[in-house]
């Protein structure tokens, strides 16, 4: 399954966030699917009331002009995990 970001029409209603300082002691933890979620749920888009918890996390990657000429390439690993709760009582 695909997909796409489209452009808001509210400036501002997105939010990238790049982390230029990492190490290599640290990591990023980014959540991929949320049953959760609008989409999951069927209702069509997250954000939804009712639905505003996220189904996933758009993430991507960029040519950083400020990388300097010969720098060594980016090391990144993907690991992924299934998180299973017991549902909730209402």
């Amino acid at each position: 399954e695909n997909y796409f970001v489209c452009p808001s029409k509210e400036i501002g209603a997105q939010k990238w966030y790049y982390y230029p300082m990492m190490t290599m002691n640290e990591s990023l933890l980014l959540k991929q699917w949320d049953s959760k979620g609008g989409i999951a749920g069927g209702v069509g888009s997250d954000g939804v009331e009712g639905h505003e918890t996220s189904t996933f996390t758009i993430h991507s990657a960029f040519l950083n002009p400020s990388c300097p000429e010969g720098a060594p390439p980016r090391k990144s690993i993907e690991v992924r995990c299934v998180v299973i709760w017991e549902k909730e009582e209402q």
